[in-house]
């Protein structure tokens, strides 16, 4: 029994050091995380010099009034947030080259849900458009990838934060299929976040909300207050960077030898980095939506809304519902009405309806747009 009790006396000149060292490194761990959780970004994250370009970047932004915090969450927010950023501490420890800190895909889509905290109502209406589509729809399309085969390429539109390359994103690569995301957790993940079209750090006054009238500068181009052209961009997959509307170029489109007018409106460049011709700028090629015919010169934006797509009720913002041959705009044989037309809103002619010629415009009926909101 004396033994016994010895050896126990023994044992707890171990445990206790141990467990003292443990409720010590708990305790130090939970006060770090409250302390980076409760303390003033820039007194702790931006105290390391990777974060200072972030930083300054955002002090001159259009959502300098917004906490970091409010869109890259904290490190309490979930277990995920707290184990990558207790690697990042062991990584700056280690000393291990980290000079450009950027962003993850997963990183930029928990960044993109908080957005809708304060802009409510574009995030749903980006949930309902064309761009709110996610992994499986893009990468699971029998119709496309029957007709093309799926590239690097794909990836400069869709899921362009995504660092890995296609093959390791879908298989097969072929025409044939059946196809299958490499990981199935992603199909319902989003390809085009918030990010695709918006730089959050570019440099800006705080959002405003105007009541002031849009106005026409040409044709297919408007100055309107509401327009940010400070937070558009398009984020450019290869250089890992977002580029400003204003720096991007107005493409040269041709239709046949004959050169295209393309609205100078800035919006329409940036759509046109993804809706774009081939490398010859034929207009229609690939997944142009220049306008020509009776459209040309007209903006993307003139007739989709920015974050919805949608474009009910655009006719009647250019013309009368009634065109001078007593036509409803709303009703004709166009893709306007139903996608199964065959007549391309984008390209449609006086002659695709007036096959026996067009007739003379009365002379009471105006010539051009006249006006664009």
């Amino acid at each position: 029994m004396k033994e016994m009790s010895e050896n126990r006396r023994e044992r707890a000149w171990y445990i206790l050091p141990l467990a003292l060292m443990t409720v010590f490194l708990v305790c130090s761990f939970l006060g770090g995380v409250g302390y980076f959780e409760f303390t003033p970004a820039e007194k702790t994250c931006v105290s390391c010099h990777e974060m200072n370009g972030s930083y300054m970047s955002w002090t001159n932004s259009a959502h300098r009034n917004v906490s970091c915090k409010d869109c890259h969450g904290g490190s309490a927010d979930s277990w995920h947030a707290l184990k990558e950023n207790t690697k990042r501490i062991f990584y700056h420890l280690a000393d291990q080259r980290h000079d450009e800190i950027r962003l993850t895909e997963e990183q930029n889509l928990r960044v993109m849900n908080n957005c809708q905290s304060c802009h409510a109502k574009e995030f749903a209406h980006w949930q309902s458009g064309g761009h709110g589509i996610n992994y499986a729809g893009i990468f699971l399309d029998e119709k496309h990838n029957q007709a093309e085969q799926m590239a690097e390429d794909c990836l400069r539109c869709h899921a362009m934060f995504n660092e890995n390359r296609i093959k390791d994103i879908v298989t097969p690569l072929n025409i044939t299929g059946p196809w299958q995301l490499v990981n199935p957790a992603m199909a319902l993940q989003p390809t085009i976040p918030c990010q695709a079209c918006h730089n959050l750090h570019a440099q800006g006054s705080p959002y405003q909300r105007s009541r002031e009238p849009a106005q026409t500068t040409d044709v297919g181009a408007t100055n309107a207050p509401s327009l940010r052209r400070d937070v558009l961009a398009f984020y450019v997959r290869q250089e890992k960077c977002a580029l400003p509307i204003d720096g991007l170029s107005i493409p040269r489109i041709v239709d046949g030898e004959r050169l295209v007018t393309v609205s100078s409106d800035p919006r329409q460049r940036l759509c046109m980095q993804c809706h774009a011709p081939n490398s010859h700028g034929h207009a229609g090629s690939c997944d142009d939506r220049t306008p020509i015919g009776v459209h040309e010169g007209i903006s993307c934006a003139a007739c989709h809304k920015p974050h919805s797509n949608d474009t009910r009720g655009s006719c009647v913002t250019c013309h009368p519902r009634f065109t001078s041959c007593n036509q409803d705009v709303m009703a004709m044989d166009t893709t306007y009405r139903s996608r199964t037309s065959q007549h391309n809103i984008h390209r449609l002619q006086c002659a695709d309806c007036h096959t026996t010629g067009v007739p003379p415009r009365p002379a009471s009926v105006p010539v051009g747009i006249q006006r664009v909101l």
